[in-house]
């Protein structure tokens, strides 16, 4: 049974094993032989392709001659050197050339199976450059069906991909952005959910190494994001590892916040957690966020002062060699540090954090989150989430150190014989909408802040 065949069944847990070890087979057969054109866009200007583009439009059949063409010319152009510099370019145009104004139905199954199998083997190849990999990978994953949703069967690869844990941690990362994909267009469906369910699990359960943490935390955290649109309620066991990750200090912030989300997002009555102690966990991981940023200032604040000859903190400017103005070794004058030195986007990813993890006690619709589980007991975790919820709001309008600072005093508990801190209201912006209007994204898996961290 050819490859092609199996990618047209069903994807059952099985065939997903299966897969893997024939997709490993068949890397050995991507093309090496130059192809007739060295270039995507010579391809694209191309007679062949011209002709083929013709014939496919007016419901051609996709046959010998044209399959030839594109193992042997188009596709191979993904791994050229001459397309490196645009790679990003060529795999779309490989795409939407090939797949667009394709009249015939099984004209265009049929191209989208080579062209699955043909980066399938691709990303799987090890003696590809990393770049193409991954870049056939995600191809994979951004096939459409006519009806403009993800295609089905590149399901089976796409799990195979995200599971296997032979594979660079770049390709399978690549692998889980399809898997997005296909889990958010499956709306909760079974078949989606026993496809890609046990490769995220597994994922979530691999022991963090150090020698490859970032790729880890990465890998992980897209995992995360897809758990809500693959699992609900979270069974005992998932919901345990989600609980894990938002009380482990030992992983990164970003990492337990993400935790929290899925599990806010999943957990119910059946969960078997804590959710007292998971909500106090989320205000403690809420303040730790906003002293990590904290920190970080006050460190970049001592360096600068030091560099500039001030010595300690809080001592006056000068010394052997520094002064009012401080040069480098260039004798080019050093650069005078902000005095906030908590940049604009380290407030908004803080931003974007206090909204999740107040989200994580009680999404903005109301309908989920650990507060839910608490019964008669909720009402001080339902005041937290619409107090982290609310700070992350008024730090991402203003996104400078001031209001980190201020949200920082609000929620860290006041020492002994202090009163709380009662911040004043903050006053919206001309062009900013105040009070209800600000408002988070209508889909419940969407940020509702313009930034890079999400």
């Amino acid at each position: 049974m050819t490859i092609m065949t199996r990618m047209r069944q069903f994807p059952t847990r099985p065939s997903l094993i299966l897969h893997a070890a024939l997709a490993v087979a068949c890397a050995a057969t991507v093309a090496r032989a130059e192809p007739k054109y060295l270039g995507w866009t010579k391809v694209e200007a191309s007679r062949e392709m011209r002709d083929l583009k013709e014939k496919l439009r007016e419901g051609g059949q996709f046959d010998a001659n044209a399959r030839l063409f594109l193992e042997e010319t188009a596709l191979p152009q993904l791994a050229l050197e001459e397309n490196r510099p645009a790679i990003e370019r060529t795999r779309k145009r490989i795409r939407d050339l090939l797949l667009g104004d394709v009249g015939e139905e099984k004209a265009y199954g049929d191209i989208s199976l080579l062209v699955a199998e043909f980066m399938t083997a691709l990303a799987r190849d090890e003696q590809a450059d990393p770049v193409v990999r991954v870049n056939a990978m995600l191809l994979v994953g951004e096939l459409k069906a006519k009806s403009g949703k993800p295609w089905p069967p590149a399901a089976l690869a796409l799990a195979a991909a995200a599971g296997d844990k032979a594979l660079p941690d770049a390709v399978r990362i690549a692998a889980l952005s399809g898997v997005a994909k296909h889990a958010a267009a499956g709306g909760g469906d079974d078949a989606i959910a026993k496809t890609f369910g046990p490769p995220v699990a597994a994922i979530l359960g691999e022991p963090a190494a150090a020698e490859r943490a970032a790729e880890h935390e990465w890998l992980v955290s897209r995992a995360l994001q897809i758990v809500p649109l693959l699992v609900r309620p979270a069974p005992p066991k998932l919901a345990a590892t989600l609980a894990g990750f938002v009380t482990d200090e030992t992983r990164p912030i970003d990492l337990r916040v993400r935790a929290a989300a899925a599990l806010g997002a999943t957990a119910d009555a059946t969960s078997g957690i804590d959710a007292a102690a998971l909500v106090e966990a989320i205000r403690t991981l809420a303040i730790a966020a906003l002293e990590s940023e904290e920190k970080a200032a006050a460190s970049r604040r001592f360096e600068d002062q030091y560099r500039r000859g001030g010595g300690a903190p809080g001592a006056p400017p000068g010394g052997e060699f520094g002064g009012p103005q401080a040069f480098g070794f260039d004798g080019q004058p050093l650069p005078v540090v902000d005095p906030l030195a908590i940049p604009e986007q380290a407030c908004r990813r803080a931003a974007w954090r206090l909204y999740t993890l107040g989200s994580a006690i009680v999404s903005a619709d109301g309908k989920q989150g650990l507060a839910l589980l608490l019964g008669d007991a909720a009402e001080p975790a339902k005041e937290l989430a619409k107090q982290l919820t609310g700070e992350g709001l008024t730090l991402d309008g203003d996104p400078v150190e001031d209001a980190l600072l201020d949200a920082l005093d609000v929620l860290r508990p006041p020492a002994a014989g202090e009163k709380a801190t009662k911040r004043p209201t903050r006053q919206p912006k001309p062009d900013e909408p105040a009070g209800d209007e600000q408002k988070p994204a209508a889909d419940p898996n969407a940020s509702p802040f313009d930034n890079p961290f999400q």
